[in-house]
């Protein structure tokens, strides 16, 4: 477990900079794309996110049993000259990736429960001339999902619930406060978010989120994503109507409508047509022009964030002044010894054995906190370490006081 641990959290260390880099990636490609439509700028956004979660899962996959997981040994070993306290660290840093992950997913789960609970079900269904006139509507925008048309009290503006069965929730103001022609275009707005399944797309976003809740860029590209997203609709629907002019009445009687009805702002797994600032979305459908270049300067911030968050753990190293003890394996007491591993499978297959040698590194507590092998068959090497990382030593003293040690376990792994 404290190997897993171990390798978990290095891959959060590497994830620190994969993302950084990735956000500027994302922020260049932004630029050069201002002028395209938000259709290919959204999906250049979608996939810069996509790849943000993964990358630092692709970096995991390499750390596990087996030869590719050498990519990230030569890191670990620079960091473990620099000072032991990282490799001890990167335990607590990976359950503390495992609790705020818990915890944004648990936020995620209950955000899901809160919507069929606070807004679905005390809906009701919509006046009949808005349904036929949304399944027209709906027909004509080539949405092929079975939609439900449903009143609410609660919301201050029109949102879509659920992906295979969507239901779209208008405000009971809405009816008596739009235009027709008005409520009309807000509805193909949101027809566009079922057309393009955005729900789902939502989820994933949010799950994305959770997982790399860590990390600023990760919330910066997030946050234009949904930008974009509500742009992809706002032009959807404009063709729809044939005239953007009704869209941008819709949108600003809506801004005028939530303003007055004081009510709690649009759950954030729901999709809406007023989400965020509408008056640049309503400028946007008249002034045809490149799209506004994401902020480098809140990008900038947001890794130096990132940059400062490395720093705090680089400075939970050990002192440099403590010693580090080198021993040999006969001046160490062994306090507990595990159980053989089993015998890795491909080796076993390719018939391979032979003797590893690993350098173990432990703390003044006799705990290891680093295993490297040095000799050995690289199909072993893997195992080998994992079994020396379950040890435990009796504190090497020096002068009375508990040191860092540092010596070489030899392992036969032979074969029957």
């Amino acid at each position: 477990m404290i190997a897993f641990l171990s390798r978990l959290g290095l891959v959060l260390f590497h994830a620190l900079w994969e993302v950084s880099l990735l956000g500027l990636a994302a922020w260049g490609g932004l630029v050069l794309l201002r002028r395209h439509p938000a259709e290919r700028r959204y999906g250049f956004a979608c996939a810069m996110l996509g790849a943000m979660v993964a990358l630092p899962a692709a970096t995991f996959l390499l750390s596990v049993p087996g030869e590719p997981s050498r990519a990230l040994e030569g890191a670990a070993r620079v960091l473990a000259q620099e000072g032991q306290g990282v490799p001890a660290a990167t335990p607590w840093l990976a359950l503390g990736w495992i609790l705020g992950a818990s915890l944004m997913t648990l936020r995620l789960g209950g955000g899901l429960w809160w919507l069929e609970r606070a807004y679905v079900r005390p809906s009701v269904p919509a006046p009949g001339p808005w349904r036929a006139a949304a399944g027209r509507l709906a027909s004509r925008m080539g949405v092929r999902r079975p939609l439900d048309l449903r009143v609410t009290e609660r919301a201050d503006s029109p949102m879509v619930i659920g992906w295979r069965r969507p239901i779209l929730l208008v405000p009971a103001a809405a009816f008596l406060n739009l235009d027709p022609a008005a409520l009309e275009a807000i509805l193909a707005h949101e027809l566009a978010h079922v057309r393009r399944g955005d729900y789902l797309a939502n989820l994933l976003q949010s799950a994305a989120e959770a997982l790399l809740f860590f990390h600023p860029a990760a919330w910066w590209l997030s946050g234009h994503v949904r930008e974009l997203r509500e742009h992809c609709c706002d032009d959807a629907a404009a063709a729809a109507c044939g005239d953007p002019i009704a869209l941008a009445q819709g949108l600003s009687s809506l801004e005028r409508l939530r303003r007055t009805l004081s009510r709690e702002p649009q759950p954030p797994l729901a999709l809406g047509a007023a989400k965020g600032n509408l008056m640049p979305r309503i400028a946007r459908l008249f002034t045809p022009r490149d799209a506004s270049v994401p902020s480098f300067r809140g990008l900038a911030l947001l890794l130096g964030a990132a940059v400062l968050a490395g720093a705090v753990v680089l400075a939970c190293r050990a002192p440099r002044t403590r010693p580090v003890a080198e021993l040999d394996f006969s001046q160490v007491k062994v306090a507990h010894q595990p159980a053989a591993p089993a015998y890795p499978p491909l080796a076993k297959i390719a018939r391979i054995q032979g003797t590893v040698v690993v350098e173990i590194t432990v703390g003044p507590d006799g705990i290891p906190i680093a295993a490297h092998a040095v000799e050995g068959p690289a199909q072993l090497r893997q195992t080998a370490e994992n079994y020396a990382m379950g040890w435990k030593f009796e504190p090497a003293m020096l002068n009375g006081v508990a040191q860092t040690a540092r010596f070489k376990l030899t392992m036969p792994f032979r074969l029957k």
